[in-house]
């Protein structure tokens, strides 16, 4: 029995990174993509503002715990993603 609450708990401790929300660490990494892109400074700026809105819809959905603020603003961060790949 106590071997397999040890085991449990070393699960538990191994798997809590994985489950950091990607948004936090995906919303830096593609502003400095953008930075980098040779995308047209006009459309640049257009995603830089899409990109501000997410993160902050994202850090509010943190704040109030709201699961879906942070999928809406995951699909912003997707759709801008997307758009700098091409």
């Amino acid at each position: 029995m106590k071997t397999l609450l040890l085991a449990a708990a070393c699960v538990m401790l191994v798997a809590t990174p994985a489950s950091a929300c990607r948004g936090t660490a995906e919303y830096p990494e593609t502003a400095a993509q953008l930075a980098k892109s040779g995308l047209p400074e006009a459309q640049k700026e257009e995603y830089i503002k899409k990109l501000e809105q997410g993160e902050k819809l994202h850090h509010r959905g943190h704040e109030l715990n709201d699961a879906d603020l942070r999928k809406e603003s995951l699909k912003i961060l997707d759709d801008i993603r997307a758009k700098i790949a091409k």
